[in-house]
């Protein structure tokens, strides 16, 4: 007979079967599992206060660290602008039509200095020739 994990539905081998409370679960269900086992057929976990002041104190050092990173990356980005001259594009979405405008005025911009170079190279060549 097939083992059904009670979280996900979905059949469950002999290698990725992990039982808890008379259920076969997945590895990846478990978690799910211990947040409301009574949804999934099985008993509430009475929690001691001691496991309860241990969730809050890893709940406040988990946004503690959230915190943390976020300044430092806007830290990062503010070196990245101001202290290293640059910047560091990581993405870059723009709509075809505004692409295409882009690229225009670009080649456009570019004969001016198409026409000086022309000059520049008719110069040297009437010089050393």
């Amino acid at each position: 007979m097939a083992k059904i994990c009670p979280v996900c539905g979905n059949s469950v081998s002999f290698l990725t079967m992990v039982p808890r409370q008379g259920f076969n679960l997945h590895l990846g269900c478990i978690n799910e599992f211990h947040r409301n086992p009574e949804k999934y057929g099985g008993k509430a976990i009475k929690k001691t206060e001691a496991q309860i002041k241990a969730e809050k104190e890893h709940q406040q050092e988990q946004e503690e660290k959230a915190q943390h990173q976020q300044e430092q990356e806007e830290k990062s980005i503010y070196k990245s602008v101001y202290i290293k001259g640059g910047v560091d594009v990581k993405s870059f979405d723009m709509p075809f039509g505004d692409m295409v405008g882009f690229i225009f005025k670009w080649a456009m911009a570019s004969i001016p200095t198409a026409i000086f170079l022309a000059i520049l190279f008719l110069i040297f060549t009437a010089i050393f020739a």
